[in-house]
């Protein structure tokens, strides 16, 4: 039997991707760093990370 990998590639990208001057992420709040090293990072990493950039999504639309 083949066996697949079945990891599944999850991102907060929006691909409405420019940097501010923080090198944040204006479409998804992800910094150049996080961007960068996503494919390195664990499920868990990219989870915690993309909870983070929700909230901030949800917060800024909030404010608007």
């Amino acid at each position: 039997m083949l066996s697949l990998n079945s990891r599944v590639i999850i991102s907060p990208c929006i691909s409405q991707c420019d940097l501010d001057d923080h090198d944040i992420c204006i479409g998804c709040y992800r910094s150049a760093a996080e961007i960068g090293g996503w494919r390195s990072k664990s499920e868990d990493e990219q989870i915690a990370i993309t909870i983070r950039c929700k909230k901030l999504i949800a917060r800024h639309l909030d404010d608007n």
